[in-house]
């Protein structure tokens, strides 16, 4: 039998706020299939940017245990833990956090340098990739020449670079008009059916959750529902 690409048993998060402890997550249990499509709900406070954390292996639980493709997370050091959410975790933000100052190109092979793939490849993966997602025109254009769908598409792209086995993507339309939200949602889905990456979306948008395969919904540190959403 196959195992889960994403495992949670038991996960706590705990901050210190002084000397008041501050519980963040309080006992989270989570498996994620590979190839799945999933969405994170949850309201401000919930607990879901710190599982969000824990899941792109930002952050550490304070207490159970998360294995990611097989790995225990918990047993890696700094750097094997660096290199680990290089090559197996591709991240999508809502700011989209691009590099001005180089092109489009650049920006999609930059994660390949971390990983020391060769040059020539970095940037035909990268040429490949950008063209995969509607983009293979505007290769030497920079971040500020293009619109926010196309930079949000740019980041969609440079997460992908490495191949990830999962993708993670927080709030990735949030900053987004109505008509780039949906054409951006319809990439997101289209590649997950075209590379069989899990697509994992962050959101407190209802609208983006109903895309998915399914939802679960984080309270209070807890995952509190999960429901099957008709995907499409």
């Amino acid at each position: 039998m196959h195992e889960p690409v994403i495992q949670l048993n038991g996960v706590t998060k705990t901050y210190l706020a002084g000397k008041v402890e501050v519980p963040a997550l309080r006992g989270i249990d989570l498996v994620v299939e590979a190839g799945e499509c999933l969405a994170v709900m949850g309201r401000s406070g919930s607990g879901k940017s710190t599982l969000m954390n824990i899941l792109g292996c930002l952050d550490q639980p304070s207490s159970g245990s998360y294995r990611l493709d097989g790995q225990e997370v918990n047993e890696l050091d700094d750097d094997a833990l660096s290199s680990f959410r290089g090559r197996t975790i591709g991240f999508v933000f809502q700011a989209f956090h691009l590099l001005r100052g180089v092109s489009v190109l650049q920006n999609v092979a930059l994660p390949m340098d971390y990983q020391q793939v060769a040059r020539r490849e970095q940037h035909q993966r990268a040429a490949d990739l950008l063209a995969k997602v509607g983009l293979g025109d505007r290769l030497l254009h920079r971040p500020n020449e293009l619109s926010g769908g196309e930079r949000q598409r740019v980041a969609i792209a440079r997460a992908l670079a490495n191949r990830p086995r999962v993708l993670l993507a927080d709030e990735p339309t949030g900053n987004l008009d109505s008509q780039a939200q949906a054409r951006i949602l319809d990439l997101f889905h289209r590649l997950h059916a075209e590379t069989g990456v899990t697509l994992i979306m962050v959101t407190h948008d209802p609208a983006v959750a109903r895309t998915a395969q399914r939802a679960v919904y984080i309270s209070d540190g807890r995952v509190v529902e999960g429901n099957h959403a008709p995907a499409g």
